[in-house]
């Protein structure tokens, strides 16, 4: 049977997405995603023979997100490789079928938090006493890496670049709880700042095997300038981050607002991320250590 994907639901579900970002890294949105999933399994009531429909349905409209959304988007993968292989428990009664969906499901919280794990192990030897690192939005430095240090006793601060409000408030927020010295400015004050920073955070939605990265909209700005005064760029992802898909098939999401100021109608055009070149990266760092951006494709996992 086809599965039919309600374009509403569609359309909820990737709002969601580039709301929670806002919030979480997009390796913590995976997380929520999928114990949202649970939740949902939990709840379903529908006919036995319909299940793998309705399981297919959901995967489908998360894989077709605006923009596409790692890790979850492999972790989708792999869990519908897992389902196919069990053909979906059309063998067994429902209520068994739930229940052995659920600790497929489990089974990779554990393996992406255990990867989120490694991978702030692997980021903590990148920070030293002393530096004064850029962050600008709610990424896996921030939830992971920085508050790991601090709790080690490293002794560093971080210039926070204020793009959009919400993001940055959370930044700084985690900042706050995690006894974290830090400076706020706008994006395009940087400038000014480039005699006292010495290092760039950033994370990624997804990492391409075409040399690219998606990346939190105003990246690639930050990127560039920081490359341009030879500040080094750290790139922090979990390899489940990374993808076979090039970076031209992210569906990276177009919106459109109409806006006045006084009399003045106008619509205002913006992208939900940046697609940057992985040549402005000086280093990649993910769960299995710093890799060469040009061996990216050796760590797809789908």
């Amino acid at each position: 049977m086809a599965v039919i994907v309600s374009t509403k639901d569609q359309i909820v579900l990737d709002s969601l997405f580039r709301d929670i970002v806002k919030f979480y890294s997009s390796s913590q949105t995976s997380v929520v995603t999928l114990q949202a999933i649970i939740e949902a399994v939990r709840d379903l009531e529908c006919d036995e023979s319909t299940y793998g429909v309705q399981i297919k349905d959901v995967c489908s409209i998360i894989t077709n997100s605006q923009p596409r959304m790692f890790p979850i988007d492999n972790l989708i993968i792999l869990f519908e490789k897992e389902m196919e292989s069990k053909d979906y428990f059309r063998d067994k009664d429902f209520a068994t079928m739930k229940t052995a969906t659920i600790e497929i499901l489990e089974d990779l919280i554990k393996r992406l938090e255990y990867d989120m794990s490694i991978l702030a192990n692997e980021g903590l030897e990148h920070i030293e006493d002393g530096d004064f690192i850029i962050l600008h939005a709610v990424e896996e430095p921030v939830e992971l890496l920085l508050p790991e240090a601090k709790r080690m006793g490293k002794e560093f601060k971080v210039l926070i670049l204020m793009q959009d409000e919400v993001k940055t408030q959370q930044v700084i927020q985690i900042m706050e709880q995690n006894g974290i010295e830090y400076t706020v400015i706008p994006e395009w004050d940087l400038i000014h700042f480039f005699d006292r920073v010495n290092k760039l955070f950033i994370g990624a939605y997804a990492v391409t095997t075409d040399g690219k990265f998606i990346s939190d909209s105003g990246t690639s700005n930050i990127v560039s300038e920081c490359h341009i005064h030879n500040l080094p760029v750290y790139l922090f992802s979990p390899v489940l981050e990374i993808t076979p898909t090039i970076s031209e098939n992210q569906n990276i999401y177009l919106k459109e607002e109409s806006q006045n100021i006084g009399q003045l109608d106008y619509t205002l055009i913006s992208h939900s991320s940046d697609v940057v070149s992985l040549d402005l990266v000086d280093h990649i760092i993910t769960d299995k250590g710093e890799i060469d951006k040009d061996k990216i494709a050796e760590y797809c996992i789908v």
